[in-house]
């Protein structure tokens, strides 16, 4: 647990070196068949089902397991990731799913959707925020909402939903879905509702699945559509005002842990390219004993340890409401979406440099570099993507318009 520094305690320390074992027996041996089939992928879930990570993150009032910090969550999120990062974001959609409704103390939506979650059986979650029209202009926070075009009306007891969504983790396979919408885009953040839709539902449907560059059979995405779909009134996540400001701090929380799942994917390259260049000779020696090649290395090596420092100390932030704020709101929110974008970014160079030193083998599925290169690429875009997440981190240094 070195790499975790001060940041971990000791008891913080036994679950990741538990989350450690299991990535190197259940999922590095089977990391080639994973990117071949769903069933690969279930079966490494239930195992991770089986051991308890379906709970983490959830009400321990209902049997889930209390995170110790949000430091330990954002360690946890990267070591699942360095084995896969689309069974690390399947497994962590739960907690992210149900936080705003845990939040609001939404007794309807916990004991339903939520409980059921916190016992040995498998359940899969989804939460639904991109539009196709509006891409990712739901998360951005100087479009204050009015964009969504996915509404809710209220009819008695009931919402009334109707519009679409695209790109959401888990469509057509999840069994309740976290829909972000609006009941009138004109009122803005007041407007925007977040209402939880159990799957089976007359006038719930879906599309394909999408035929992806990585994380191709781990996470499944679709566009959902709603067609007068309707839920009781006590499925939103809470109320006017307070609905914008539950799903502000889940994409906060949601952005801060893609940094430690995009460094969990530049941590295990890194230790292929270690391990590669040490057993590959020219002139007599091992490759990453070359000055050219071991800069190389020392340049990935950096890159990782200060993106994990960042998001490290943003987390440490997040576990300090009194002196930094709730993480929806936007010091938090800047320094979350900083830490992603940076981690995405140092990713990327990681497995490019990978791909260099390995030369062709790093090319190949065989050295699983390429793998992590895929995977790692939509965490870069999802949430925002690199681009409004600068903006975003800017603003959070300046009141916004």
């Amino acid at each position: 647990m070195k790499r975790y520094g001060n940041f971990i305690g000791e008891e913080s320390k036994a679950l990741l070196q538990s989350v450690r074992n299991f990535v190197d027996k259940e999922i590095m041996p089977v990391r080639l068949e994973l990117d071949e089939s769903r069933e690969a992928c279930e079966k490494v879930i239930d195992k991770l089902v089986k051991i308890g990570m379906q709970r983490y993150g959830l009400s321990p009032k209902y049997g889930g397991v209390a995170i110790g910090s949000a430091v330990e969550y954002c360690a946890v999120c990267e070591e699942l990731a360095r084995g896969d990062s689309g069974i690390a974001t399947e497994m962590t959609c739960p907690e992210w799913l149900f936080g705003p409704a845990m939040r609001a103390r939404n007794k309807a939506v916990v004991e339903k959707f939520m409980a059921p979650f916190c016992s040995d059986e498998r359940h899969t979650a989804c939460f639904a925020l991109t539009e196709p029209d509006g891409g990712c202009n739901g998360e951005d926070p100087t479009q204050h909402g009015m964009t969504l075009r996915t509404t809710a009306r209220l009819d008695g007891g009931k919402w009334v939903i109707n519009g679409a969504k695209r790109w959401p983790g888990g469509a057509s396979v999840a069994e309740i879905y976290g829909v972000l919408c609006t009941t009138d885009p004109k009122l803005g953040e007041e407007g925007v509702a977040l209402i939880y839709v159990p799957d089976g539902l007359p006038g719930l449907s879906f599309g394909i699945p999408e035929n992806k560059l990585g994380m191709r059979y781990s996470d499944i995405n679709a566009d959902i559509y709603f067609d007068n779909v309707r839920v009781p009134k006590e499925y939103r996540a809470a109320g006017p005002g307070e609905d914008w400001r539950l799903f502000r701090a889940a994409l906060a929380w949601g952005r801060l842990s893609s940094a430690a799942f995009s460094i969990g994917n530049a941590q295990a390259v890194l230790e292929i390219v270690i391990d590669y260049t040490g057993n590959r000779f020219y002139k007599g020696k091992a490759v990453r004993e070359h000055t050219l090649q071991a800069a190389m290395i020392a340049d990935m090596a950096m890159g990782i340890e200060s993106a994990r420092a960042y998001y490290l100390n943003v987390a440490s932030m997040f576990d300090n409401r009194k002196e930094f704020g709730d993480p929806g709101e936007s010091y938090l929110m800047g320094k979350a979406t900083g830490a992603k974008v940076y981690a995405c970014d140092v990713t990327e160079m990681v497995c490019n440099r990978a791909i260099e030193l390995m030369g062709a083998y790093g090319y190949i599925k065989e050295y699983h570099v390429e793998k992590y290169l895929r995977d790692s690429k939509i965490i870069q875009l999802w949430e925002g993507g690199g681009q409004l997440g600068r903006i975003e981190l800017a603003q959070s240094y300046y009141p916004i318009a």
